[in-house]
């Protein structure tokens, strides 16, 4: 009987052992651009990823669009922060009618020129003429950790745009990014 517990306790060990390590040596870059939009939303999916899945997370901030975009596409950038305003004039559409609109435009757009997946947005316009802003992961991100954007559409909803505001003003520096997210995430029982 001794034996057979054992056995059984070696086996749940040796089983929890490879799940813990399954995601250990995975990096996952997140691209923006030199703005404290992007970069707390970027803190706030790298906290979530790194906390939840022992995956390393590293936020490389890019001097323009074109900068940016070049990386995506040689796969040095797995996932993007993109606001749907900005997202439009990427590939060239005009501003939709409203935020919904917006939104449906830039992803389909997204996924048939750039090879791109619009996750839920994570801050939602409250007027019809805001602007949403959502993870954008690649093709190959998802096909190499594919439960991440299960994970990171957790932040769908959590944002509300007063709150993102608030959080916003409240962020001085990149440390300071790095602690509000932090914090954030504690405070909605998502880390």
């Amino acid at each position: 009987m001794r034996k057979t517990i054992f056995l059984l306790l070696l086996l749940l060990v040796l089983s929890l052992n490879q799940t813990a390590h399954a995601c250990v040596g995975k990096i996952l870059s997140i691209g923006i651009p030199n703005s404290a939009n992007e970069q707390l939303l970027a803190e706030m999916i790298a906290t979530l990823v790194s906390e939840r899945t022992g995956t390393t997370v590293k936020i490389v901030v890019y001097k323009g669009d074109r900068e940016l975009y070049n990386a995506v596409k040689k796969g040095e950038v797995g996932v993007l922060i993109e606001n749907t305003d900005h997202a439009l004039k990427m590939v060239s559409r005009p501003k939709g009618a409203n935020a919904k609109t917006a939104y449906e435009t830039a992803k389909s757009e997204y996924r048939k020129s750039l090879n791109m997946v619009w996750l839920d947005p994570m801050v939602s316009a409250n007027g019809a003429a805001g602007s949403i802003y959502a993870p954008v992961l690649s093709l190959d991100t998802i096909s190499n950790l594919p439960a991440l954007p299960k994970l990171i559409n957790k932040l769908s909803g959590v944002l509300k745009e007063d709150v993102y505001a608030k959080l916003l003003r409240s962020v001085r520096s990149d440390d300071k990014a790095k602690k509000v997210a932090r914090d954030f995430l504690k405070s909605k029982k998502l880390i």
